[in-house]
């Protein structure tokens, strides 16, 4: 038990350190983000990445205490994501998700909207690990069935109409480096659809 949690701190610390070197070297180095934005700009990117990686592993793992404590550090992360991205919203940061009016397009509307029920799903995920502890499980294989694909599903139209516009335009990657909203997409997608691991 200690060993798999030395472990899986280490695995949390590596992802959250190449999460950053990637989006450093891609918004702050090639694409000259200013350097006082990586504190919350920049970070915020690769906190969403890396939390969307932790509850992907939770969905692999077959250790229920690791699956447990995997999933709950990705919603942390989430977390995180969702408060800086509060102190980010406007036009100033995010101008292509606003018309000329000041307001939201309409698929901006719709990523919000999907980001926001997933992180409802997330909270119902976090609650139900509470109440009902992964160690009791037995023959299910989730705390509560179709939910995790369900947050799967919303992140992916999340992000999917948050980048999409970006996404094809290969000369507009800085540094020939994909966007984060495409990796995210990728992974969620392959989560999506790939059948779940038997406990």
């Amino acid at each position: 038990m200690y060993d798999s949690a030395v472990s899986d701190r280490r695995l949390i610390t590596g992802l959250t350190g190449a999460g950053m070197a990637y989006a450093i070297v891609r918004y702050n180095v090639f694409k000259s983000v200013p350097w006082e934005q990586l504190p919350v700009y920049v970070s915020n990117k690769a906190i969403a990445f890396v939390g969307l990686l932790l509850l992907g592993l939770s969905r692999v793992v077959v250790d229920k205490s690791r699956r447990r404590g995997l999933g709950l550090a990705g919603a942390g992360f989430v977390a995180v994501h969702l408060l800086l991205s509060l102190i980010l919203a406007g036009p100033g940061y995010f101008p292509s998700l606003y018309g000329a009016s000041g307001q939201m397009t309409g698929s901006a509307a719709l990523s919000m909207l999907a980001g926001a029920l997933g992180s409802g799903a997330l909270l119902w995920l976090f609650h139900s690990t509470k109440v009902r502890p992964v160690e009791g499980q037995r023959s299910r294989t989730s705390l509560v069935p179709g939910l995790g694909r369900a947050l799967l599903l919303f992140t992916a139209v999340h992000v999917a109409l948050i980048g999409v516009r970006g996404w094809f335009d290969l000369s507009s990657w800085p540094g020939s480096l994909p966007p984060i909203t495409l990796v995210s997409f990728v992974i969620a997608t392959v989560l999506l659809v790939m059948p779940k691991v038997k406990r």
